[in-house]
């Protein structure tokens, strides 16, 4: 969107306002207005690009990128960062605007899907590319919003995340990711009401790394409870998906 800012913030709420008038939800992209506050006027108004977006800008979005824009660009409101790449080693002959490879692995950009908080999740790539990492496919696809709670577990700017949200049928999601540094991480599971539940954890394989080996992971399922704690191994640029939910 082209102008100068006053007139973009004028156009935006003009947009904004006709499509809520024709129950259209907008989803604003390239060179947006900051978010303000105006989906509690207009909550169609789901989400925007207003960061740097995994989709074309691989040259940028390094894993210190991604934990820094979640702890800034989200805090005016809804981010659409287009995060989910699998197809981390695109090449000419997949992409014309961006073929140099995903600085990330499989499991960090799934955990970033949750991480990032939109009114509409945009995944990127094909369907063939989940359907390969059935794992994943399922914690995405867990994913049913609107959210009823969501918290931020620990974290630094620059270095780590870790976030989690409960979806609208009661299932607990949690997403963790890092900075180009590998770390290990107790993730605690005191925020679940007292009682046992199936924790699916899937994490980065062994000898991960966003640069060389980004595609490897391990899955387990385990029965625990909420004064226990997950412990992952997040790879250079990794990340960590938990699926959470109670057994009956």
């Amino acid at each position: 969107m082209s102008g100068t800012p006053a007139e973009k913030n004028v156009r935006t709420r003009k947009i904004t306002e006709l499509c809520a008038q024709n129950h259209l939800l907008c989803d604003f992209h390239d060179s947006p207005v900051h978010p303000y506050g105006q989906m509690r006027t207009y909550p169609n108004a789901v989400t925007r690009e207003y960061c740097h977006s995994q989709l074309d800008a691989h040259r940028v979005f390094v894993p210190s990128t991604f934990v820094t824009s979640v702890f800034v660009n989200m805090v005016a409101g809804p981010i659409d960062m287009c995060n989910g790449m699998f197809d981390l080693r695109q090449g000419k002959t997949t992409r014309t605007d961006e073929n140099q490879p995903v600085p990330s692995t499989l499991v960090s950009e799934a955990a970033r899907t949750l991480i990032v908080f939109s009114g509409a999740t945009i995944i990127p790539d094909i369907p063939e590319y989940y359907r390969k990492y059935p794992d994943l496919l399922k914690f995405i696809s867990a994913q049913k919003m609107p959210w009823r709670e969501s918290k931020t577990l620990s974290g630094k700017i620059g270095e780590y995340i870790v976030i989690t949200r409960q979806a609208a049928d009661g299932v607990w999601l949690v997403g963790a990711a890092t900075n180009e540094s590998a770390r290990e991480l107790d993730i605690p599971l005191n925020f679940l009401k007292f009682g046992k539940y199936e924790v699916n954890i899937i994490q980065d394989g062994d000898n991960a790394h966003y640069l060389s080996n980004r595609e490897v992971l391990k899955a387990e399922i385990k029965t625990l409870k909420s004064k226990d704690f997950v412990h992952v191994k997040l790879a250079s640029g990794g990340g960590a998906c938990l699926i959470i939910k109670a057994i009956q």
